[in-house]
């Protein structure tokens, strides 16, 4: 039998019609030096109350998928798979599928999760929105009826779940585009609750620099 994460993320793609501050010093180091880091599949930072697979880890502790991740309130967990990086906030229900090592499914059932993806396919997943990505950087955000996703780089093909006549394709270098994404309409949105700072630190984790920090934007 499939595991429950894989379960999940493959059910949410039937029903959707597409199959900072605060990182280990060796990663401080890191960023000032411009060295990359060891590439690792493990964990790089916690905070408060969460469980991987249903148990507690600790920092430095090696992860590998399927997994699923569940955060208590305020809590927080950063942590690379691969080559792809994760940051989990509080209240978050994440489960992610490695797709035979050429990329990744992560559904995101409840909560807010920002990723970074190496080139290839990977698919992000809310209860209302699918994002088709290629290396790129991402946010996302679960509410009750709606998801908020943005493409902080990269290109994407976002589409409504239970509506796949409702998509969009999306390309930015920096934040251009977010929306909110229900099963009824596709819609510009702010930039929220995510940083450029974030988002350099989770490309650190896996040896690489976002593009606009090479082009010397920040945001």
């Amino acid at each position: 039998m499939p595991d429950p994460a894989r379960r999940r993320v493959l059910k949410h793609l039937a029903a959707s019609g597409m199959a900072v501050a605060g990182f280990s010093s060796p990663i401080r180091h890191a960023l000032a030096t411009g060295a990359s880091p060891r590439l690792a599949n493990g964990i790089h930072r916690l905070e408060g109350e969460v469980r991987f697979n249903g148990k507690p880890r600790r920092v430095g502790d090696l992860l590998s998928a399927p997994l699923e991740v569940v955060t208590g309130e305020r809590a927080l967990a950063a942590f690379s798979l691969g080559r792809n990086a994760y940051l989990v906030r509080g209240n978050s229900r994440i489960s992610i599928a490695d797709t035979d090592g050429k990329g990744a499914d992560v559904w995101v059932e409840a909560g807010r999760l920002l990723s970074v993806f190496e080139k290839g396919e990977a698919r992000v997943m809310t209860p209302t929105a699918v994002a088709g990505i290629r290396g790129t950087g991402i946010y996302v955000e679960t509410e009750a009826e709606r998801s908020y996703v943005c493409l902080c780089y990269g290109t994407a093909e976002l589409a409504a779940a239970h509506n796949a006549g409702l998509r969009e394709t999306v390309s930015t270098t920096h934040h251009e585009s977010p929306r909110y994404i229900s099963t009824q309409a596709i819609l510009p949105a702010p930039v929220i609750n995510h940083t450029d700072a974030e988002l350099i630190l989770l490309e650190s984790l896996v040896g690489r620099v976002p593009p606009f920090a090479l082009a010397g934007a920040h945001y």
